[in-house]
């Protein structure tokens, strides 16, 4: 005959082996949830590289000839950006520069900013005018994405190297500078127009300006990220900051003269993308 003390040990027993059973089932399942996690952490990282890589192809070389010397640089703040640029020419006369800043960052900011290099680059390649490239990008944006509520700022702009002339035509994006060869004039190209895919027209009842250049002067393409960069008293660099640092230096140490005293200057919560350029 079994005592009753017997039979609550063994129930004891049998309840401490079924929670025991239960702790290592739940114990293997957080090892198994672990490992997915794992896995597509690095899985993730594996496509940002990738991502990054294919990002940074679209991205103009610097170009060295007799009639322009053009440099670039392209600093995310993430993995991937949704700033995009492109120097390319339509024939031997005629530089295109562009560049646009999709408001959003990772991958997609990252995926819109490439799609606008293709629909770019086809228009580019057809010399369609400043003005038209913004109106025909803002009818891709908004016809396409406008559900999305991603939007972008741009500028356009064709340099004709026989007539020494820049045509540009913005869309909310930040005035890149002309700065003179003498070294001390600054002119801003301001934007004409609305952000790209905010409404159905964009354009602006002067869509265009176009200005005359002389052998020397330097052009300065940037994103937001760089003059809003900012200080440990909260002071943002600012375009005139950015016009200090950009002046008297070599063509191919300007680049890396603006973004030097930036990246020392803080934080940015922003990518940065700048294109400097000089008429020969």
């Amino acid at each position: 005959m079994v005592s009753p003390d017997s039979e609550e040990n063994t129930n004891d027993a049998e309840r401490l082996r079924e929670r025991i059973s239960a702790l290592e089932r739940t114990l293997d399942a957080t090892r198994t949830q672990l490992r997915s996690h794992i896995n597509r952490a690095k899985s993730l990282d594996i496509d940002f590289n990738l991502a990054a890589k294919i990002h940074f192809t679209l991205l103009p070389q610097p170009i060295r000839n007799d009639r322009i010397e053009i440099d670039v640089r392209y600093i995310p703040i993430e993995k991937v950006g949704g700033d995009y640029c492109q120097v390319r020419f339509c024939d031997k006369d005629t530089c295109y520069i562009t560049m646009c800043d999709v408001v959003g960052h990772g991958v997609q900011g990252a995926l819109l900013a490439t799609r606008v290099s293709s629909e770019v680059r086809h228009w580019i390649l057809k010399g369609q005018p400043p003005r038209n490239i913004v109106q025909l990008l803002n009818s891709f944006i908004y016809d396409n994405f406008a559900e999305t509520g991603m939007f972008l700022t741009f500028i356009a702009s064709r340099i004709d190297l026989e007539r020494r002339q820049i045509t540009w035509s913005g869309a909310g994006h930040p005035s890149p500078l002309l700065i003179r060869s003498d070294g001390t004039t600054v002119e801003r190209l301001p934007s004409q127009n609305l952000l790209i895919g905010v409404q159905e027209e964009c354009l602006a009842d002067e869509p265009e300006h176009t200005l005359s250049l002389n052998p020397g002067d330097r052009l300065v393409f940037h994103t937001d990220g760089l003059t809003e960069t900012t200080d440990s008293t909260g002071k943002q660099l600012g375009i005139d900051g950015l016009a200090t640092v950009a002046m008297c230096v070599e063509l191919f140490d300007m680049a890396d003269q603006i973004l030097d005293p930036v990246a020392k200057y803080g934080p940015t919560t922003d990518d940065r993308t700048l294109i400097v350029a000089e008429i020969k």
